[in-house]
């Protein structure tokens, strides 16, 4: 009996034992993981970069009307006018722009032409003069035309393609009438060619040629406002007028060459667009226009024009102009009047437009804006927390330039070598609540 509680005495402390063994491993456990745990759970993940040059450039939303050089042409009465010239091509000054046939005479003057084109295939097809040099030029004129028709099927956009086989269709009526026109030929195709003389003879009784009055570029299309917004008057619209141009006429489409016009007399059928120079009126911010009239002022000041780019929507190439007019602050905006000399046709669609005015590229160290804190608007200064040695250290710079969510900085004092950034400096991308001397780990 005594026996018996003796072993269950040791067996008894022998567990106390095993359980105050646990305990302190437990305890001990407990001092060494719990401070990690803590701080995995709420330390803070910091957001590291590196300061890297790059290029910033300036911009300013702007909308705007185009002004241009424009004469309105008119049908010379009612009927049908068959464009001679593509939609966007140049004509010279008295030139033939297109043909013009009372609406009683169509069916004759179609037929003339039917009878002509079936003359034209038989001496394609009975014959061929166009040898040597002749070929070579002809067979040119049709792979440039081939070779744009590839350019815009390997595109997808096929919307040219009508004034391609336009095109191929003129070069290959051109090149049979040269083959009719040559010497070997005149004996084989005399008939042909007299009844040719027959038909030209009997349509240009029905037909009125319209001609150029001037040189420019042909437009089938008049948008109503070549009257209302004349170049003359482009320094006396409002940024209200720009707002109501954009209201009316916001959805610009291309332009095709039609294959006819349907017309009443002295009715406008398109126009004429002299490009040698355009303008648009534009209102920019008064915050923005301010530094622009700095530029403006500065550039007088040394005898040159400002020359900036201009980004309209709608169209992938920028637009180079040069600032002709600053207008005075309205609404918080101010209007501005900039020159065109260049890619003017590439407007040509378009009265009203939305972009952006590209005021300038500055390079320097870039960072995210909300990489800076404490920001000074007035001297544009700010603190931006470099890492060395594993610790944030605060370093005040300077702010060059701010654009969409990065910023261009540079340091306050570049002799001081202690308190400035370089290139390659790790910063905090997201500085929020540290404190300067904090360990940061990466």
């Amino acid at each position: 009996m005594i026996n018996e509680l003796e072993e269950r005495s040791r067996k008894r402390k022998k567990k106390r034992r095993r359980r105050r063994l646990l305990s302190l491993l437990v305890f001990v456990l407990m001092l060494i993981y719990i401070p990690a745990i803590w701080k995995w759970i709420f330390s803070v993940n910091h957001e590291l970069g590196v300061i890297r040059t790059s290029t910033l450039e300036l911009k300013t939303p702007i909308e705007g009307i185009l002004f241009r050089k424009e004469l309105v042409l008119k049908s010379p009465g009612t009927g049908v006018l068959f464009p001679v010239i593509q939609n966007g091509e140049r004509v010279g000054k008295g030139n033939e722009i297109a043909s013009y046939i009372q609406s009683s005479m169509r069916d004759v003057v179609e037929s003339y032409r039917q009878s002509e084109i079936d003359i034209l295939k038989r001496v394609a097809a009975g014959y061929d003069a166009s040898t040597g040099a002749n070929r070579e030029m002809w067979e040119s004129a049709i792979e440039i035309q081939v070779a744009r028709l590839i350019e815009i099927s390997n595109s997808g956009d096929l919307s040219n393609a009508e004034d391609i086989r336009s095109s191929i269709d003129r070069v290959l009526e051109a090149r049979t009438r040269a083959m009719l026109e040559s010497s070997l030929a005149a004996d084989r195709f005399k008939n042909e060619k007299a009844e040719l003389e027959r038909l030209r003879s009997n349509v240009k009784k029905s037909v009125i040629s319209v001609y150029s009055p001037e040189s420019g570029i042909v437009m089938y299309k008049c948008d109503g406002f070549e009257e209302v917004y004349p170049y003359e008057n482009r320094h006396n619209i409002t940024v209200e007028d720009i707002r109501k141009a954009l209201t009316e006429n916001n959805s610009p489409e291309k332009t095709f060459t039609p294959s006819e016009i349907t017309v009443k007399e002295n009715e406008a059928f398109g126009k004429l667009i002299f490009n040698d120079e355009a303008w648009i009126t534009f209102s920019v911010s008064e915050k923005q226009a301010k530094e622009i009239t700095v530029m403006f002022e500065k550039a007088k000041m040394n005898d040159r024009e400002l020359s900036l780019d201009i980004e309209i929507e709608g169209i992938q190439e920028r637009i180079p102009v040069t600032i002709e007019n600053i207008g005075e602050e309205s609404e918080g905006f101010r209007l501005i009047t900039a020159k065109m000399s260049k890619m003017i046709e590439k407007t040509m669609d378009y009265r009203t437009v939305k972009g952006n005015l590209v005021i300038r590229s500055v390079t320097g160290m870039k960072v995210p804006q909300r990489s800076l804190f404490n920001i000074n608007t007035v001297d544009d200064t700010a603190d931006i927390a470099i890492v060395e040695m594993d610790k944030a250290k605060f370093v005040r710079v300077r702010i060059v330039a701010r654009q969409d969510s990065n910023a261009i900085i540079e340091n306050i004092d570049s002799t001081d070598t202690e308190n400035s950034v370089n290139i390659f400096d790790v910063f905090l991308v997201n500085p929020k609540n540290v404190v300067e001397g904090q360990v940061i780990e990466r």
